[in-house]
């Protein structure tokens, strides 16, 4: 189930998301992490997707980098102030659903209500994060630190799936029998015999 919904502009930092996106699936796992562009399978209704894990999730972090603000469209006019826009329309449905909205700061300053339009104003009013380029490490780990407390499903550590074959061997040495874990009976020796006095067979 996807906890932390990424809201992001394409035209923005992409590899501040990109980075993001790896540090808190690295920490929660993959399925955890919601990030369109990994998340959404390929002739799936992808406005409709991504509306649904903005309701299903359990926070929003709207990732602010150095364009989000001012991102233009092909006329000219800020995107932000379009209500067609899907970042500022991801932002206001977990608004409106009383989600937890954390704008993650990408080394900028904070934004001002008169930057905004005014329905978004509200997102201001919540307590951001900001990850720095030369402190990256540590300020992710700061914010998935955060998201542990507020999300306690997020706690639980994800299923690892078995890294490497297993084999249960048993019986004589010209006896191996391949199975689901490792048990060794009756004579059976792994590796070259050595003798004393004699040389090795």
């Amino acid at each position: 189930m996807t906890q932390v919904f990424l809201s992001y502009r394409t035209a923005d930092e992409p590899f501040g998301v990109a980075m993001l996106d790896r540090e808190l699936s690295r920490r929660f796992g993959s399925r955890a992490v919601f990030l369109a562009s990994k998340s959404i399978e390929p002739g799936t209704d992808w406005e409709e997707r991504m509306f649904t894990a903005v309701r299903e999730s359990a926070a929003l972090l709207a990732i602010i980098g150095r364009n989000w603000l001012n991102a233009r469209d092909d006329q000219g006019r800020r995107r932000i102030d379009d209500p067609d826009d899907l970042v500022r329309k991801e932002i206001l449905l977990a608004l409106s659903l009383g989600k937890p909205v954390i704008p993650v700061r990408l080394g900028i300053k904070r934004l001002t209500a008169d930057q905004l339009p005014e329905p978004l104003a509200e997102m201001l009013k919540r307590q951001d994060v900001e990850v720095r380029f030369r402190n990256h490490k540590a300020d992710v780990d700061h914010l998935a630190d955060k998201l542990s407390l507020l999300i306690p499903e997020l706690r639980k550590p994800a299923a690892k799936r078995p890294t490497g074959a297993r084999f249960d061997v048993s019986g004589s040495p010209n006896s191996v029998v391949q199975g689901e874990k490792i048990s060794i009976k009756g004579g059976f020796h792994a590796g070259p015999a050595f003798h004393l006095g004699r040389g090795n067979s």
